[in-house]
């Protein structure tokens, strides 16, 4: 029996070195990870220091068991380098796909969002696209403000005194805050009143929406500490409310935030009360306010783009909107111009312009399809890139299929969601030597989105394929405000054509 432990353990000692040489490496390799998902960083991130040493140790343990103990040492080896072979050939294989390559797994899909679109049954002139872009202003005026007490005070109207407060204790206190960049919103909750009449002697009804942001933003040091500018990633939890007999504002004054009863400039002199109206023009009275703020994740980092990133909800179910059938219906019979081969070629035309501009650094071919909000959030991401020195290059992009899911009509937009999937080379490159640092430029990466179109309300026809100017037909040229150079005309706002207002990734598009 001993020499049959002896001849076990020779055998076994070669193999203890081999276990090492090939451990080293992979101590270093698991440091790497991450991926290329909005949040700048890896979900799936990869580990940190210190393993290497704690393996060194094991395996040190393991050399002293098998010439001291070999009873016990030798079986025990054995199972290890079996449970590692097996996990060399997994590892292997799982190698051996393409880069872009989904989990076995995958996490489960996001919860369905609620549907703003209810608050028209209080509200006939609530539009959720101006409530979007509503929102997504407040989020980045707010946070450009808190470092400066009268800006904030100055957005009392919207921000209530706690919200106000916790965004002037959010760290590092007193720091500029810019380029801030909402990357999802999501609605987590909606609470809409069965009606507005208020109980008498009671307090009006609300309505309570809670919405979840994702975003970056760019903070400095505070004024008496300069320094380096650093990027933070946020999640975060914003409730709004608004008495339940508030009307929505037209598209003009959405943005204003000026007094929301009389639409005067509002200071912070007067408090929360206007000086120019006399009324107390906060806590949700005549618009939406900010009445509480919840941080769920804050970190120091700036965008990740040099990780390879695997497509996560690419083979997810769609989600259809349940009332898309009567929506779409409603649309074609009120517009015949719009039919799925005339949609089929404005999206053609987005799409196309769109990935040209990207690999070029560019925004200006696409300016005239996407969106101001849209527009900035792409540039946000080129800068990073350029900041970087890096070039994210899309070759042979290609629509495979899309399939419209969502149709919203208020009376100011239309708003068509799609989901498309589709499919080319997508890698990135080192500016100065164009070497390849993530992706793959032999293979093409397969995958699907959901990007949201808008319109005006009163616009009909055939959606355009050309590239001319839709109010005064001149060659297609539109500055960086969105303006057609050779009439003026805003052609960025949907009030001529469809123009791409929104693309969210499968893993945060809850419908």
């Amino acid at each position: 029996m001993k020499r049959r432990v002896r001849r076990l353990r020779d055998f076994l000692t070669p193999w203890m070195g081999f276990l090492l040489l090939l451990l080293e490496p992979a101590v270093a390799f698991a440091r790497a990870g991450g991926g290329q998902s909005y949040s700048g960083g890896g979900h799936g991130g990869g580990g940190g220091g210190g393993d290497g040493g704690l393996i060194w140790l094991l395996i040190r343990l393991l050399i002293w068991l098998i010439f001291n103990h070999p009873v016990i040492g030798v079986p025990l080896t054995v199972v290890l380098i079996y449970a590692f072979v097996q996990y060399q050939k997994q590892h292997a294989t799982a190698k051996g796909q393409t880069w872009d390559s989904g989990p076995p797994k995958e996490p489960p899909a996001p919860q369905a969002s609620r549907d703003l679109d209810d608050l028209r049954t209080l509200d006939p002139e609530f539009s959720v696209v101006l409530f979007e872009d509503f929102a997504y202003a407040l989020y980045a005026r707010a946070h450009e403000a808190r470092s400066s007490e009268r800006d904030l005070e100055a957005l009392s109207p919207y921000l209530s005194s706690a919200a106000r407060s916790h965004l002037a204790q959010r760290l590092p206190v007193g720091a500029p805050v810019s380029n801030v960049v909402v990357g999802a919103m999501r609605v987590v909750a909606l609470s809409i009143p069965p009606a507005a009449n208020a109980t008498p002697g009671g307090p009006p009804p609300r309505v309570v929406v809670t919405l979840e942001f994702e975003a970056n933003m760019t903070v400095g040091l505070p004024v008496d500490k300069p320094g380096a500018e650093h990027t933070h990633y946020v999640e975060e939890r914003w409730r709004l409310e608004r008495d339940a007999t508030v009307q929505s504002k037209p598209p003009e004054k959405a943005l204003s935030f000026q007094c929301p009863n009389c639409g005067a400039p509002f200071g912070p002199e007067g408090g929360d009360r206007c000086q120019y109206c006399g009324q107390v023009v906060s806590g949700g009275r005549f618009d939406w306010s900010v009445e509480s703020i919840d941080l769920i994740r804050m970190e120091e980092r700036p965008p990740a783009l040099t990780s390879d990133v695997q497509e996560v909800g690419t083979n997810w179910p769609t989600i259809f909107h349940p009332r898309l059938s009567a929506r779409w219906a409603e649309l074609v019979r009120e517009d015949p111009g719009v039919t799925t081969e005339a949609l089929n070629a404005r999206l053609q035309l987005i799409y196309g312009e769109l990935n040209a501009a990207w690999s070029r650094r560019d925004l200006g071919g696409a300016r005239p399809y996407v969106s101001d909000g849209l527009f900035d959030y792409l540039q946000y991401w080129i800068t990073a890139y350029e900041k970087q020195g890096l070039r994210n290059v899309l070759e042979g992009m290609r629509i495979v299929e899309w399939k419209t899911v969502k149709i919203v009509r208020d009376h100011h937009y239309d708003s068509l969601t799609v989901r498309l999937w589709g499919s080319g080379r997508d890698y990135t490159v080192r500016q100065a030597t164009g070497d390849v640092v993530t992706g793959d430029p032999k293979h093409d990466r397969f995958y699907s989105e959901y990007w949201t179109l808008i319109r005006g309300a009163g616009v009909k026809g055939a959606p355009r394929a050309d590239k001319s100017c839709p109010n005064c037909g001149a060659p297609l040229d539109v500055n960086m405000a969105g303006q057609c150079e050779h009439c003026g005309a805003k052609i960025t706002s949907g009030e001529f054509d469809w123009v791409l207002s929104k693309i969210e990734q499968d893993d945060s598009y809850t419908g």
